[in-house]
């Protein structure tokens, strides 16, 4: 049996050299932190590499998918007015909220497969996560489907329901004031109102 080579004095790397070698270590991961994790993971991109490399949408999109889900909130400090659930076609419906910061919440329309909405929902002025998504009738609790995530300061369009069920938006406040939104629609559907 052979004995490992035990490396002689003049072998071994010197304390500058380990010094050295530790701060290029740290300085490369410094760089790799900076210009491609927060980026690809958090939608920060404080150099411009990660949009330039494609992260930075990516990063995004993860964190809208880990703010969406719908959290359950204390009374909210929001004032909810909403017209009464059924109104005529055609008739607009506008439902107004407002999120503490860091507080989540819901405005949804209880739809038929088939059944279009247009719909229209800006803030105050702040740009908020959102999520538009949809439960079907008696889906098992955190069971839905997404159509469209993002942030943004308000949307307009159209909505065509895919299934029996509710749709609407779930929207996070991330930033540190309270953020008002107002929401309008118009077609198709028994109620459209914000969920507690």
């Amino acid at each position: 049996m052979t004995r490992p080579h035990s490396p002689l004095p003049g072998e071994l790397p010197t304390l500058g050299q380990l010094n050295r070698a530790t701060l290029i270590a740290f300085g490369a991961a410094a760089v790799i932190l900076v210009t491609t994790v927060l980026p690809a993971e958090y939608g920060i991109d404080p150099t411009g590499v990660g949009g330039a490399l494609g992260l930075t949408p990516m990063g995004e999109m993860k964190q809208a998918e880990h703010d969406s889900a719908p959290v359950a909130s204390s009374a909210p400090v929001a004032s909810t007015e909403s017209k009464p659930a059924a109104a005529a076609p055609g008739e607009p419906v506008r439902v107004v909220i407002t999120l503490k910061p860091n507080e989540g919440r819901e405005i949804k329309a209880s739809m038929t497969a088939g059944n279009a909405m247009r719909y229209d929902w800006k803030t105050d002025g702040a740009k908020i996560r959102y999520e538009l998504h949809g439960e079907e009738l008696n889906a098992a609790e955190g069971e839905y489907t997404s159509y469209e995530k993002g942030t943004s300061a308000g949307e307009s369009g159209s909505f065509t329901a895919p299934f029996d069920g509710t749709h609407g938006w779930y929207w996070k406040n991330k930033t540190s004031e309270p953020v008002t939104i107002t929401a309008t629609a118009t077609g198709s559907f028994s109620s459209f109102a914000a969920k507690p």
